[in-house]
């Protein structure tokens, strides 16, 4: 029994020994905490940024006039306010023509049964004289056509004629006519055969001077 118990303890030794050895042989790993790994990436232009947030539509206001072509929109022009429209220019008037004055009323002159008017185309024409002196100028070289009988009503004839300052008689014509032919062209005539009358007055500044001269005639 003493050499039982002496072997089972060398076999026991030998295992302690052993197991010992072994123990001595092997690494120990001693547990840490986990590990994560992180792969660093360095920024990149290519990265798109977030977009910015989007602003709100404002609210409509009205329909937008939009030009159809390079030249805008062709804006209609306004009408002017009543109060604005332009008042229609008074007519410029004409001037009056020249006054014409009677100087010489109707009076016998020349012949029986004939009387002569006087009137200028001069206002204030005051060389009374020498309306005078043409009146009795033309009344005598008219003479009464043959046959001219007036039936107891006048018969009435008008000459228009110009006198120059040296008393030429110019720019004759008939002014009124009577209705008898014959006695207005004795009246035109007996005003160009009183040419030259006396030179005009020298007081008178005019050039010339216009005249106008009724004939009269009723026969006695």
């Amino acid at each position: 029994m003493r050499v039982a118990a002496i072997a089972s303890f060398s076999v026991h030794v030998v295992v302690m020994l052993l197991l010992f050895a072994i123990g001595a042989g092997a690494s120990r790993i001693v547990p840490g905490p986990d590990v994560v790994q992180v792969a660093l990436i360095a920024p990149s232009s290519e990265v798109a940024a977030p977009p910015p947030p989007s602003k709100p539509e404002p609210a409509p206001r009205g329909e937008t006039l939009r030009p159809t072509d390079d030249t805008g929109v062709k804006l209609a022009p306004l009408k002017p306010r009543r109060d604005e429209v332009e008042k229609p220019k008074p007519k410029k008037e004409e001037p009056d023509p020249a006054p014409t004055t009677t100087v010489l009323p109707a009076a016998p002159a020349g012949p029986a049964g004939l009387k002569g008017e006087v009137a200028v185309d001069a206002g204030n024409f005051e060389f009374t004289y020498y309306l005078v002196l043409v009146r009795n100028r033309v009344t005598e070289n008219w003479s009464p056509p043959t046959g001219l009988s007036s039936r107891g009503e006048p018969v009435r004839a008008m000459v228009y004629f110009r006198i120059n300052r040296e008393g030429e008689v110019t720019a004759t014509r008939l002014e009124a006519v009577s209705g008898a032919e014959f006695f207005d062209r004795s009246a035109l005539r007996a005003v160009q055969l009183s040419t030259p009358m006396p030179p005009l007055p020298l007081g008178y500044t005019g050039a010339e001077l216009g005249v106008h001269f009724e004939f009269e005639y009723q026969s006695p």
